[in-house]
């Protein structure tokens, strides 16, 4: 059985059934890449769910750990919310790279540092600019990969930081017996973006560990100032 310690808010996951966690992929690029997924929420389900089928002896028909996942869709230009067993999940960091075979993928080397340095005080700036952290996830070869291989890309804008508001818990954290009944977000940021697909601006609450470092605007230049030769 999984403990609810195996993620935390704001991990990358993504289904099992991607592309680039099997060794057939080389094989055939008649593939569409799933999106990469941020955990919005961890629930433990109750001791007393039943996990294994009445009809059929050792068949298991549920997980006892479910992530809320959350993605970007560019189609729609909005947030999707989905609800998935752990037996489903495989870490972002499984990924492989199309030439390397087995080698596991590696986003910029600096990432995981850059997320556990960030102090989240830092992060909002109301009016700063912020970026989800798939948005830092990069594949080897990533343009080979985009010509070869048929796949949504699943990118998500940048975000302009409108609020904060502090997590909400309903229902309580831990069961009678004192075992932890879900992990939540503390800390929740409002996000920004125009939204392409109902041509208006949409906002969003998602939790503060989605975020990483605000983006720096580009310096203006002066209208008159003559090009460098």
């Amino acid at each position: 059985m999984s403990t609810i310690d195996k993620y935390k808010i704001g991990d990358i996951v993504t289904i099992k059934s991607h592309p680039l966690l099997h060794a057939d992929t080389q094989k055939n690029s008649n593939f569409q890449f799933p999106p990469l997924l941020l955990v919005k929420k961890i629930l433990l389900e109750n001791e007393k769910k039943k996990l294994f089928s009445d009809e059929i002896k050792n068949t298991q028909i549920a997980d006892n750990l479910k992530c809320i996942c959350v993605y970007f869709s560019n189609k729609k230009s909005k947030f999707v919310e989905v609800h998935l067993y752990d037996a489903y999940l495989a870490s972002y960091k499984d990924l492989k790279s199309i030439e390397e075979e087995g080698e596991s993928n590696k986003s910029e080397t600096n990432q995981n540092e850059e997320e556990d340095k960030s102090n989240k005080n830092e992060i909002y700036n109301f009016g700063g600019i912020v970026q989800l952290k798939t948005r830092k996830v990069k594949y080897k070869n990533q343009f080979k990969i985009g010509e070869k291989y048929k796949f949504l890309p699943f990118l998500s804008p940048n975000f302009v930081l409108t609020g904060v508001k502090k997590g909400e818990v309903t229902g309580g954290l831990f069961y009678h017996n004192g075992k932890p009944k879900r992990k939540v977000a503390k800390q929740f940021y409002k996000v920004m973006w125009f939204n392409h697909f109902q041509n208006k601006f949409s906002e969003e609450y998602l939790p503060e560990e989605f975020f990483i470092k605000p983006l720096v605007l580009a310096e203006k230049t002066e209208l008159n100032e003559k090009p460098k030769d």
